[in-house]
């Protein structure tokens, strides 16, 4: 006798019919019709080998067989519905969770540090880890829960259907130069802007970005002399070169004030980076990340 051979259903079958003694009220207490109560006490005694349930003058009076299976029986359902109607709780004030973010460096700068002090005085034992967001999405993380969120710029992103997806950010494009750079003012112009050399911010070892689409939309093109996967490294050979860093502005803000750089002003239909967050269904009513999703995004 194997557990998958029996519909389940038949268990809160049962249940109603050991409490009302009667198929009638056992019916009732289901929502079921009377026939389809007969039924079900047919295709329990057929599974149990047993009448499980017998007529007397005073009612149906159970088998010993029946009384034993119905304490398990009792007992199974009773856990069950304890725990389907506890409410799931999440208190950042008492928790040690750790939450794992899969994300770019623009994150890390820009977003983690205020998070960071939230934290300290809302969930002083939550945990933050990052984990650097590369080429694609993460899925299976999401979905095992080995990856709490992904946030990133759309343009690194392919995000698929089955996955949640808001827009927390539109961030316009700035570009940082050398504090004592001789030919450029407070705003480029679309010829100093493919006159210039570039370095490349290229987290995920891209070639080319929004930046590089919107020239070539004008039959333009920029040229990129340096490559270069962070944002320090990048700043550092902007500071001591003639060259341009096309960046997030407030990335380019956060340079500005802490290198031998100084934030120009791109041309007025520069495109912008759009921050996604991005989540897995499976989680999406989990008041951990709930709470999580609706903090960052009250930072933003």
């Amino acid at each position: 006798m194997k557990l998958h051979q029996l519909d389940l259903n038949l268990l809160l079958a049962f249940d109603a019919l050991m409490i009302q003694r009667n198929v009638t009220r056992a019916a009732e207490q289901c929502f079921i019709s009377q026939p389809a109560m007969s039924h079900a006490l047919n295709r329990l005694r057929q599974f149990f080998e047993d009448p499980l349930l017998v007529r007397s003058a005073t009612g149906m009076v159970p088998t010993a067989r029946a009384e034993a299976l119905h304490r398990a029986v009792r007992q199974a359902l009773g856990l069950l519905e304890q725990e389907l109607g506890r409410e799931e709780r999440f208190d950042p004030a008492t928790s040690g969770r750790r939450f794992v973010l899969s994300t770019t460096d623009y994150v890390e700068c820009v977003l983690v540090p205020p998070l960071i002090r939230r934290l300290k005085t809302q969930a002083p034992g939550v945990r933050i880890e990052i984990e650097i967001l590369r080429d694609r999405l993460p899925e299976g993380a999401l979905a095992n829960g080995e990856v709490d969120l992904v946030l990133g710029f759309d343009e690194y992103m392919q995000v698929p259907g089955s996955l949640r997806t808001e827009t927390w950010l539109t961030e316009p494009l700035a570009g940082v130069v050398s504090r004592e750079h001789p030919t450029v003012g407070e705003r480029l112009s679309l010829e100093q802007l493919t006159g210039l050399p570039h370095v490349f911010h290229s987290p995920l070892g891209t070639r080319e970005s929004i930046v590089d689409r919107w020239l070539a939309g004008q039959g333009r093109k920029r040229t990129i002399s340096v490559n270069s996967q962070s944002y320090m490294s990048a700043a550092a050979i902007v500071g001591q070169s003639d060259h341009l860093l096309v960046l997030p502005r407030k990335v380019a803000m956060m340079l500005a004030e802490a290198w031998p750089l100084r934030m120009v002003v791109l041309p007025e239909d520069a495109p912008t980076y759009h921050l996604n967050c991005v989540w897995h269904p499976l989680h999406d009513r989990q008041p951990a990340l709930q709470w999580l999703r609706d903090l960052i995004r009250s930072l933003i």
